[in-house]
């Protein structure tokens, strides 16, 4: 029996949707076991890459279901809701604790910043053994999870269940705690810390430089959304005026909206296909009631004493791409004109506040830390720095991604190892399916419903509704994934390689050909009943179709003659081990 190998292949080939994750999770892996109603099982699975699956349900940029090969039949499996529901499901059901992680290592590691990047190192190191303590300045831990992102994407005690598991494994988290006043790279050396870790963010909100931005009544997005997070009292009037198209302008808007504002505009300076923010944010924001202003820039916001008043703004043309790829806004001369309002609120990116770092960590422009890409080691020894802090403003998945990739080198660091070497793997994506025309077309992808449809019913209540029916329409969605990427890792060296050949059971087969599209070999066609048949000749046994069908309709057998059903939980147990 011919036998597939991967082992002598040099690049570390992934299914499309895991090479695009920042933080390498095993997307394929989990649907796989929701496939099969394994929640908690699909939980744990993700927990091995990162600690925050119902945060990343909810708010993700979600990179893996962009690359998902399923678009090319019809739509991306809805992968952000099926790791949001599995993560609910677990909590619900009243989230168990992990085991408790022996501290293996003496050496204390500092971590400033309680963000998605600096929980995520603290949350690799500590399953290392290491003892950790995360700094944070305000009074809870999360950063921008906790006081960037409204309540109706994101709620409060969902970052919190998912902090708890953090510090269930033995972190400690002190917040109150500001670096460059109560604590310092020099007295945390004094009391025994051996690496630190700076992951504080891009906390402060870039300015629009223009005249009246200093007026009562101008808002930036971060301190706005802050403000709310806090449960303070913010004043924004009836008319109130957003500028910018990112995330962040988004949420301001609709957190405008749930603040009373009768009437919301967003100016943006690009055309609608220019903004960066996820469309579906975009279109719920369109369905509430916010206004949409597009080619349009702010000249200058024109008081009444010391109030806003009125916005004024020059029309702009899309000229020649600039550095970010999008087509430069050029303005119309003598194409001012003004809104009338009661609050601006400027949203057009974030920075990082760089007073409280030392100057000799800073790039030549003093904007950001200057880290090493890959390592993310600082000009200091033992002083690392990732997240929006070293990169800039990025998403919550590339924070993650960060926080491993700090982990392994303070753990290199400590042990005496080279930091960069064998970290430069290549990876490729690659999919088993080759023709996408010969897939069973299911375009209905699972959407979660809307609980706020229309102006009159908005409200902090979290937006994305999970019905209790969801378990049943998740096991649906799952059984969408083609499971087209490789199996190296899942399956080949697994012992399914042992089996002679695969065997359909035509009762159960329902004709879909996802057998015939992930066969390397083109073993599988349908026969004139319309279900899968094997050619026995062309079959090597290595068990793809078992483990992708997902009718599970076919069945590996063995020289032996025994029969086994593939399980994915068997396929998958070197996760687990």
């Amino acid at each position: 029996m011919t036998v597939i190998s991967c082992a002598l292949e040099k690049k570390r080939k992934l299914p499309p949707c895991r090479a695009a994750c920042p933080a390498d999770v095993n997307v394929q892996g989990y649907i796989s076991l929701l496939q099969q109603g394994k929640f908690k099982e699909a939980v744990e699975l993700i927990r091995k890459s990162m600690p925050f699956p119902a945060i990343c349900g909810r708010i993700c940029v979600s990179p893996c279901q962009d690359a998902c090969s399923r678009k090319n039949s019809d739509q991306p499996v809805g992968i952000r809701y099926l790791k949001r529901l599995a993560a609910d499901i677990e909590r619900e059901q009243g989230r168990i604790k992990p085991d408790s992680i022996l501290k293996k290592h003496g050496e204390k590691i500092a971590i400033v910043g309680a963000g998605p990047a600096g929980l995520s190192a603290a949350y690799e190191l500590a399953k290392l053994g290491y003892p950790v303590t995360v700094f944070e300045r305000m009074p809870e831990p999360g950063g921008m999870m906790r006081y960037g992102i409204p309540d109706y994407r994101l709620r409060k005690y969902v970052v919190a269940n998912e902090i708890a598991y953090i510090q269930d494994l033995g972190v400690e988290i002190e917040t109150g705690v500001e670096f460059g006043k109560d604590i310092t790279l020099d007295t945390l050396r004094d009391k025994g810390y051996r690496a630190v870790f700076i992951a504080t963010g891009a906390q402060l909100s870039s300015k629009l430089g223009i005249p009246g931005e200093d007026l009562h009544g101008v808002f930036h997005a971060v301190e706005f959304l802050r403000l709310v997070a806090q449960g303070k009292t913010v004043d924004i009037g009836e008319k109130v005026a957003v500028i910018g198209g990112g995330n962040s302008a988004i949420d301001a808007a609709r957190t405008s909206l749930r603040l009373g504002a009768k009437e919301v505009t967003i100016l943006y300076r690009r055309s609608r296909n220019e903004m960066p923010a996820l469309p579906h944010e975009i279109e719920a924001a369109e369905e509430e009631g916010v206004k949409f202003h597009f080619l349009v820039a702010p000249k200058r916001i024109i008081g009444e004493g010391t109030r806003v008043k009125e916005i004024e703004c020059l029309r702009m043309e899309l000229g020649k791409p600039d550095a970010s790829g999008r087509k430069r806004p050029v303005p119309i001369q003598g194409s001012e004109h003004t809104y009338t309002v009661d609050t601006v609120i400027p949203a057009i990116s974030q920075v990082v506040e760089t007073s409280c770092l030392p100057t000799v960590l800073l790039d030549e422009r003093k904007e950001t830390i200057l880290a090493d890409s890959l390592t993310l080691e600082t000009k200091i020894l033992g002083v690392f720095a990732g997240g929006d802090i070293a990169t800039g403003p990025a998403s919550v998945i590339e924070a993650i991604g960060a926080g491993k990739r700090v982990a392994t080198s303070i753990d290199r660091f400590l042990n005496g190892q080279d930091l960069h070497a064998g970290r430069e793997e290549e990876t490729e994506s690659v999919s088993w399916v080759k023709d996408w025309e010969k897939i069973t077309k299911k375009p209905e992808r699972y959407k979660a419903p809307q609980v706020d449809v229309g102006r009159q019913s908005v409200s902090f209540e979290e937006a994305d509704r999970l019905l209790s029916q969801a378990k049943e329409l998740a096991t649906v969605e799952a059984r969408r994934c083609l499971g087209c990427g490789p199996c190296s890792e899942c399956l080949l060296n697994e012992g399914l390689c042992d089996a002679d050949k695969a065997i359909v059971d035509e009762t159960l087969c329902t004709g879909c050909n996802v057998c015939a599209v992930v066969c390397p070999f083109g073993a599988i066609k349908k026969n004139e009943r319309g279900v899968a048949q094997v050619d026995d000749l062309s079959c090597k046994g290595c068990g793809i179709c078992s483990a992708r069908c997902p009718e599970k309709a076919i069945i590996m057998e063995r020289f032996t003659d025994d029969q086994i059903r593939t399980d994915i939980s068997y396929a998958l147990k070197k996760e687990f081990a």
